[in-house]
């Protein structure tokens, strides 16, 4: 799933997608377009010790994972989980910005996060909250990377 960049003006900062006007919850299709059947992707989880996800986050001075003028963390997205787990920096270990551009709030940039997890209930994600966005300037996009199963 992919969601241009955009500025949002009448959302709120703290929001999960699905609450957005033009948002919704996640979904997942096959190669062929169709929705994923559920039995299938139970399945697939049974089979498996480990799974992994990328979330590319588009920013134009907003972040995404690291603060870096506040080096914190207080502003990192917020994932819920197949599992209707909610998952961020400050509560899952299987959660890790492979690369996040984003931390400097300058530009447009992107940041990659990784869930990669024993835990396999937690994927595929199924919503996002945003903690960075509102001012005039900022913008956002993001694209929802594939749920790979490994045995």
């Amino acid at each position: 799933m992919q969601v241009r960049i955009s500025s949002w003006p009448k959302e709120n900062p703290g929001s999960w997608f699905s609450e957005f006007k033009r948002g919704k919850l996640l979904s997942y299709l096959d190669v062929e377009g169709n929705s994923i059947n559920m039995v299938q992707m139970t399945f697939l989880k049974l089979l498996s010790a480990s799974a992994r996800q990328n979330f590319t986050y588009n920013c134009h001075q907003s972040v995404a994972w690291h603060d870096a003028s506040s080096d914190s963390y207080d502003k990192a997205l917020r994932f819920l989980g197949s599992n209707d787990e909610e998952m961020s920096y400050d509560n899952n270990p299987y959660i890790k910005a492979l690369h996040d551009g984003c931390a400097s709030r300058k530009g447009y940039a992107k940041t990659v996060i990784e869930i990669n997890t024993p835990k396999i209930d937690q994927v595929p994600i199924v919503d996002v909250m945003i903690n960075d966005f509102g001012d005039q300037n900022q913008k956002f996009g993001f694209e929802v990377g594939p749920v790979c199963f490994l045995g």
